[in-house]
């Protein structure tokens, strides 16, 4: 089964490249302009979130935040991705666990979304019998 990341960004081309980029790395990548987050989150497993900043009808940090204070989605990883010269301090102060500065190499994604999307407990448990 596919690992699921939603990226909340409005520009379809940015959301179309990292997409495609990432089902190469075995991820299913759910886009979406952040309208429809909470029915997105509600119906899949979606393990890790990308959020750009600069939404054109609200700011990315402020989903950030209202994602930490909502017991359902407070521990799900949060890279925030954006132009903005100070995403460094705005990811720090919304609650993302990282941030991606466009503009980016792709392996920065691959990088950020290998360490931070959740491990599979399972699959990291040592082979064999007891």
């Amino acid at each position: 089964m596919r690992k699921k990341i939603l990226y909340v960004e409005d520009d379809l081309d940015m959301a179309d490249i990292v997409a495609e980029i990432m089902q190469f790395e075995e991820y299913e990548v759910i886009t979406d302009s952040g309208k429809s987050m909470y029915k997105i989150l509600k119906d899949n497993d979606i393990g890790l979130i990308l959020m750009d900043e600069g939404l054109s009808w609200c700011w990315g940090s402020n989903l950030c935040r209202e994602l930490r204070l909502n017991e359902e989605t407070a521990t799900i990883p949060i890279i925030m991705i954006s132009a903005v010269r100070d995403i460094d301090d705005i990811a720090q102060h919304c609650g993302a666990n990282a941030y991606i500065r466009k503009p980016f190499e792709i392996y920065d994604v691959i990088d950020a979304v290998n360490e931070y999307y959740p491990k599979d407990e399972a699959s990291s448990l040592p082979s064999g019998g007891v």
